[in-house]
């Protein structure tokens, strides 16, 4: 790790904590206005209280000390108002640091529920290119672990410094009046501590952000280890010790650094304590001195006593304050990058507007396409046209570019070169919203939703007001329905594990389920990738003919490695390196003797 950084890597590191500071501080006043402003009093008063404090007690030194010397009669009148505002000064600041309590608490419940709910709104709208990105998702491991705690952390050491930097003003006014040089003297112990624990916050900061990669694996092999889905094969494998050493040894890792840094840090501390407690006993020294020369009153030792005091913690407080500042600021900048991400996958201003009700014709177009951040072209110059109504197969080995066409048909990415064109619409001109409404989709990873039967069908359609009449009608068409009449709660029944009552399902059963959220929906295009992967034969064929009954007057285009599925498809697309290398029905496609015939026979004699 570097620990030298150039001054303009530091500068734009002290630029990079002043714009967060003051999004947050702008942040706090748009979640509560009120709050803010009680806060900024809560932490003001604190600062004041102290000052009028030790004033007060040197007037009471001093009329006490003018009365034995002077042999006069004690103004017990003066006395008791002194002590009446001295115990006035006591209560008010116990209420301000009561209120400082009260309102950090209501902060720290109110700000992660706004933020992370615009952080959830930001990241649901970035296109596949972020969530296939290793690098956000290193972001997003480094936002989950700071956002419920780093902002409001933040939020409270930036109103601690306004408080420290009043206190210090304050007291630099004070101290002036008496002797300038010893605000030079406090300060000379003070401004160098900063400058170290400045330079230890950006070790414990590169510590952290090195480490983004080592918790994302922490926590992966963690739900390895807790994950019902994924324990069967851990325990058959017996895999579960070599992951536990992987485990202990990114915590022995990251231990060993954090270790070093707290040494360093604590004989730093020591050091340092040590030279501040010499210079305040000189200080000390000197105005007991200045009070024997008759230059200040006797009450004046214990004001310029505390004052010194309160200046030299304000000012280590300021600088301790603004080193956590700067460390948490590097933190909560995490959550404000991914909140300034934008989709590169954008929305046409005006839409041009479809009739989602229609059947469209969809043409890929010289369509050549790589993934971002990669040199490899998946598709070169592809085109293909699938006309309204028509059942369509796309075949071929793995890594072909076959998910690749429908991510761009969903436009989850926009193609390189070429265009999609929806009824001779680009697809860059439709809405998103609109486009998604005209299709259903099955994806070979789909989704298993820990809600209710019922829901986790009705999420087909979560725009409308669904009866549940549609509900029961997309489960039979799926061949879900008797399935789910046989759940001991039938449609209201829990799914999954993870909440009480939950009840685990099969993966067939949750492909079902599935399929029924794409047979609910009732769009004119039907997209199936790798549908039947978890069912067996016979559920396969019955699902299939329910499709092609239940979709003669939609485009159906269907991905399988099974041939058995695609055979009765009305055009077989085989593609092979970005490209169709061979198109037809099935009989025309066997009848070539090319790819696809040899792709089937092989399957076929696996079943002979």
């Amino acid at each position: 790790m570097d620990e030298e950084k150039p001054k303009s890597a530091r500068l734009t590191q002290v630029k990079d904590t002043y714009r967060v500071s003051l999004r947050l501080m702008k942040f706090l006043w748009f979640v509560d206005n009120r709050m803010f402003v009680g806060s900024f009093v809560a932490y003001t008063i604190p600062a004041v209280i102290p000052f009028l404090n030790i004033y007060i007690y040197q007037l009471v030194i001093d009329a006490v000390v003018k009365a034995v010397t002077s042999g006069g009669m004690v103004n017990y009148h003066q006395l008791y108002t002194l002590f009446a505002f001295r115990i006035a000064t006591y209560f008010i600041q116990d209420v301000a640091l009561r209120s400082q309590n009260l309102l950090e608490r209501l902060y720290w419940t109110k700000v992660p529920i706004y933020l992370n709910d615009i952080l959830l709104r930001r990241t649901a709208s970035l296109d596949m290119y972020y969530y296939e990105n290793s690098q956000f998702r290193d972001l997003l491991e480094k936002s989950r672990d700071s956002i419920t705690f780093k902002p409001q952390q933040l939020a409270d050491l930036l109103f601690s410094s306004g408080q420290s930097l009043l206190q210090l003003l304050i007291a630099f006014v004070a101290i002036a009046r008496l002797n300038l040089f010893l605000v030079i003297l406090v300060a000379s112990i003070s401004i160098p501590e900063f400058f170290v624990q400045v330079r230890l916050s950006r070790l414990a900061w590169g510590i952290w952000s090195n480490q983004s990669p080592y918790r994302k694996k922490f926590w992966y092999l963690s739900n390895l280890l807790q994950r019902s889905w994924d324990i069967k094969e851990v325990k058959i494998f017996q895999l579960a010790d070599r992951f536990l050493a992987e485990l202990k040894d990114i915590q022995k890792k990251f231990y060993q650094e954090n270790a070093v840094l707290a040494k360093k840090n604590y004989s730093l501390n020591i050091g340092f304590n040590i030279l501040s407690t010499l210079i305040f006993v000189g200080v000390e020294i000197f105005v007991v001195m200045q009070a024997i020369a008759g230059k200040i009153t006797v009450g004046g030792i214990s004001f310029y006593t505390g004052v010194v005091s309160n200046f030299q913690n304000g000012l280590s407080g300021l600088f301790s304050n603004i080193r956590g500042v700067f460390e948490d600021s590097l933190y909560v900048k995490s959550i404000f990058d991914i909140l300034d991400l934008e989709p590169y996958v954008k929305q046409p201003d005006d839409p041009v507007k479809l009739d989602i009700r229609k059947t469209p014709r969809i043409e890929f177009c010289n369509v050549t396409f790589k993934y971002p951040d990669s040199h490899k072209k998946v598709l070169k110059n592809f085109s293909l046209t699938i006309n309204p109504g028509e059942k369509v197969a796309l075949v071929g080995e793995n890594g072909v570019g076959k998910t690749t066409l429908i991510k761009l048909l969903a436009r989850f990415y926009d193609v390189t070169e070429g265009e999609i064109l929806i009824d001779g619409v680009n697809l860059k001109d439709l809405s998103l919203d609109q486009w998604y409404k005209m299709m259903g989709v099955l994806f070979q990873d789909f989704n298993r939703y820990e809600h209710t039967a019922k829901d986790n069908i009705a999420f087909g359609k979560i725009y409308e007001q669904i009866e549940p009449e549609e509900v029961t009608k997309a489960a039979m068409s799926a061949g879900a329905h008797e399935m789910i009449k046989g759940f001991e709660q039938g449609y209201e029944q829990m799914l999954g594990k993870t909440f009480e009552m939950g009840l685990e399902l099969s993966g067939g059963q949750w492909q079902k389920i599935a399929l029924s959220r794409a047979f609910l929906r009732n769009a004119p295009v039907l997209v199936l990738d790798e549908p039947t992967a978890a069912i067996d034969a016979k559920a396969e064929s019955e699902i299939f003919n329910r499709v092609e009954k239940l979709s003669r007057d939609k485009t159906v285009i269907i991905i399988s490695h099974r041939f058995s599925t695609v055979r009765n498809a009305d055009k077989i697309y085989v593609i092979n390196r970005g490209k169709i290398i061979e198109s037809g029905s099935h009989e025309e496609l066997m009848g070539l003797d090319g790819k696809y015939a040899t792709l089937f026979k092989l399957q076929a004699k696996g079943y002979q």
